[in-house]
């Protein structure tokens, strides 16, 4: 499961938790819970808020970028690395489990999801909720197999009718939208996919429909389409899959399909 991690060095750790710590609380963050946030004691955060070290500026824009995380609502673990490297590894970067290779073609899928993800975050999609999970799946650009095939693990997190969250990254974790995109992929020059709730309030002018048939193959040739429409079948709950060149694009199709649902309600 690839996920993000900021690296810096050891010593400058206490002056980004001073940092972090002065942002949360000229937030409003109360001290008792900046010290839960940062697992440090109540004295230890009034300390860090009043000290007069200089902060450099490097450390000042991660501070900013952690703390607008903290705002809102992600979660935080400062934990400690070892690295038996003569290099120094500084910033943002991606880590799996020791048997998934992040390679550079991997990190571009991972690092084009979560694009998509900041692009849906927060939207309000109400109506294209489905009743099972919702997730997006990108593929790498040669696919063979459901393990070419990224997604956000046990599918993206929803609260209040908007994606809030997820999991973590994983290659070959999604298997019904894996082999749907892979069959897909046979008519149309795609490479990612997502699962919303079925509508049928949308004009062809807004978006090009097609639809599938209960064993999801397409029922008709298509030139081209953006969203496929399945009706369901015994136990599978109807649903549409938006498509696109990659999941910024099927991101950026599904806040349109949003605006064009809420207008039409």
């Amino acid at each position: 499961m690839a996920g993000e991690i900021i690296l810096i060095k050891g010593e400058n750790k206490i002056l980004l938790k001073k940092s972090i710590a002065k942002n949360l609380y000229k937030n409003k963050f109360e001290q008792l819970t900046i010290s839960k946030i940062l697992a440090i004691t109540q004295p230890m955060v009034s300390n860090y808020c009043s000290s007069t070290d200089k902060i450099p500026e490097n450390i000042q824009k991660m501070s900013e970028k952690i703390t607008k995380r903290i705002i809102e609502n992600e979660s935080i673990k400062f934990q400690t690395c070892i690295t038996f490297s003569n290099n120094e590894y500084e910033g943002t970067y991606y880590i799996a489990d020791k048997n998934e290779i992040i390679n550079e073609e991997n990190s571009k899928v991972v690092d084009n999801l979560m694009q998509a993800f900041y692009i849906l975050k927060n939207k309000n999609i109400f109506g294209l909720i489905p009743k099972i999970k919702i997730n997006l799946a990108m593929a790498k650009e040669k696919p063979t197999c459901n393990n070419d095939i990224a997604s956000f693990s046990n599918g993206l997190i929803i609260a209040d009718n908007s994606i809030v969250g997820f999991n973590g990254i994983r290659f070959g974790d999604s298997k019904h939208l894996s082999a749907l995109l892979l069959k897909l992929r046979e008519n149309f020059d795609v490479s990612a996919i997502m699962n919303i709730a079925y509508f049928n309030n949308l004009s062809s002018k807004d978006l090009s429909i097609g639809y599938l048939t209960k064993d999801y193959d397409l029922k008709k040739r298509y030139t081209s389409a953006d969203v496929l429409l399945h009706n369901g079948d015994f136990g599978i709950e109807p649903c549409s899959y938006v498509i696109g060149k990659d999941a910024v694009d099927v991101a950026k199709k599904v806040v349109c399909i949003g605006e064009k649902i809420k207008w039409n309600l």
